[in-house]
Formats: structure tokens, sequence, C-alpha cells
């Protein structure tokens, strides 16, 4: 099962989610990790939560994304004390996982630029993205994933590529042992596509985004593979059954 993080409680064996918006629904990472009898515990620090301190024992840690933008911390102040808190994982070896605003999160800790596309493009909707020769231990050939975001980053200094894209060029890169960002995102449902296509109405058309007809046929045809790789990956990354 998963609960709201007490942070006055011990989070050993628990895996952490730090939610940046009000979200249909658990993400499909969260739903498998909980089925895999796992704690998942979400903290949402935009509502006034606060975060707990880490003890290095924890299972994980996932930064999610939202519509905050690291180049605007004035206007979402509570993103600072989650980038320390994103240091603090990687400095105590936590396994971590940025997706979307966590990459560009982590992206920024490392020291990287973190900005809109130089074209003014946005993603939303499926796109390509291709593995580096040491990203192909994490991502196949040919897989097409859920994007949505109008900011990226550039690769940071010493990580190590693992995926770049057709809109947006770098998609995920490793840090360490430990630290992996997503810029894409693996863990939408279609309760939560739906949200997007209702809530973000007024981004469709802009361009490099999909129609919502486009993006429909994109998760008919593209999502049970998706899932597939998301499932594998999180089972990999957390030990997830083990």
């Amino acid at each position: 099962m998963e609960r709201l993080a007490d942070p006055a409680e011990a989070l050993n064996n628990s895996i952490i989610v730090i939610e940046h918006w009000a979200v249909a629904e658990p993400d499909f990472g969260r739903q498998h990790l909980a089925a895999r009898g796992y704690d998942v515990r979400v903290v949402e620090p935009w509502r006034g939560a606060i975060l707990p301190e880490l003890t290095g024992e924890e299972t994980g840690v996932m930064l999610m994304g939202g519509p905050q933008y690291v180049t605007a911390l004035d206007e979402a102040p509570y993103l600072v004390d989650e980038m320390r808190f994103a240091e603090a994982a990687m400095a105590k070896n936590v396994p971590l996982v940025g997706v979307c605003l966590g990459s560009q999160m982590i992206a920024h800790v490392l020291g990287a630029r973190v900005g809109n596309h130089p074209d003014g493009a946005m993603a939303m909707g499926y796109y390509n993205v291709a593995p580096t020769d040491e990203g192909r231990r994490y991502i196949p050939d040919g897989m097409k994933v859920l994007a949505g975001n109008s900011q990226g980053w550039d690769m940071p200094s010493g990580v190590t590529a693992l995926a770049h894209g057709e809109l947006f060029a770098n998609q995920a890169f490793q840090a360490g042992e430990t630290t992996i960002a997503l810029q894409f995102h693996p863990e939408v449902t279609r309760k939560i596509l739906d949200q997007w296509q209702t809530e973000f109405a007024d981004s469709i058309g802009r361009l490099g985004t999909h129609s919502i007809e486009e993006q429909d046929a994109g998760f008919d045809e593209y999502d049970q593979a998706l899932k597939a790789w998301y499932m594998g990956f999180l089972d990999r990354w957390f030990g997830a059954g083990n």
C-alpha cells in the first residue's frame, strides 16, 4: 500500500515519492511498486508537507513531474529543499529516479543548464528515444515514449548519457551508481493522460505537440510496451520483488 509520509517516522525499506501536482490517481509506477509490496510513501511539498530526513537505508526516492519550473524557483521555493533532498539521496547512495521535472532538478543540482527548447517547442505526445551504447543496458532501440515538457536540460558533466530524443535532445542519464534521470513519462496512466488533455489543453497546438487524436492513438499503440519496460526498469533499479 502507499500513504502520505510522516517525517518523524523511520523510512527504512520504503520508497519516497515526491509529487508536484494533484495527480488524478496514483501513477503506474506507484501502483506497481505498491503491488510489489513496497511501502510507497508520498510527500507533497507543494502542499506544505515536510521532507523526511534520509537515513541512507531507504529503498529509494522518486522525484516526479509537475507544472513547476527549475528556472522559476521564486514561484516554487519548495523545489530548493527538494533539490537538497536529492543531493542527500545521492550522497547517501539511496537509489534515486527523476522523471521530467525531477530529472531537471537532478540536472540542475549537477550543474547543468535547464531551460526552454531553443525553438520554443513543447513536447506533448509520443516521441522516439534512441539509446546510447551505454543506454542499451536500460533502454531498447525503437522505444516510443510519452513526453510532456516545455523545458529540458543540457547533459551534466561527468554523467553517463543514456538516451537522446527527436524533439528534446537529451532524454536520460545516469549519475554514479544510484541516480538516474528520465525526461519522459513512462508512469502516465490513461486517466492521467485524460487529466493532461484537460488541464493543459491550452498547450496542445504549440510547436512540437501532438493533437489529442494523435496522443490517444499513441497511447493505444505504445503504452503497453512502455509500461512493460517501466515495470522491468523499476524492478531492476529498486530491486522490486527481491
